[in-house]
């Protein structure tokens, strides 16, 4: 009986041991990179307390360009760094796209007084600086 039992453990080990893959060479097929911002949409004026949604337009510059989100940095009370994130796929055929822009938006809560900052990542310029559209609204209350 104790040898049916010590082969089947034995057995069992090998079993877990062998079906798992532990395959560090498997390398995603896609990698996130920040997308241009024609324009944002925001209001005059901000009153406290609301939420507001903003509009933003960006370029996909090609076929493999797929929106995935935003981006916030957050460098004061009531200054914001706002990237626009697309996943692009790898290894696939993509055609560069002129004249298409993308639009989406975010939800922004009004949580402080004063005047709020956003820097809106543009994208960069000739001496490959980055360049943003700079949006400031006060805050009524």
């Amino acid at each position: 009986m104790k040898n049916i039992f010590v082969s089947f453990l034995v057995f069992a080990l090998i079993l877990m041991s062998s079906s798992c893959s532990l395959d560090d060479d498997h390398q995603s097929n896609f990698h996130f990179e920040a997308l241009e911002v024609v324009s944002a949409d925001f209001p005059e004026t901000f009153e406290y307390g609301n939420i507001y949604r903003i509009n933003v337009t960006f370029n996909r510059p090609t076929t493999c360009h797929y929106f995935e989100g935003f981006d916030f940095n957050r460098t004061g009370e009531t200054e914001r760094t706002i990237y626009g994130v697309a996943s692009v796929l790898e290894d696939e055929k993509c055609e560069d796209l002129t004249d298409s822009e993308v639009e989406n938006y975010f939800d922004f809560e009004v949580i402080y007084t004063g005047t709020y900052t956003f820097k809106i990542w543009a994208g960069v310029n000739e001496n490959d600086e980055d360049e943003f559209l700079i949006i400031e609204v006060p805050v009524e209350n």
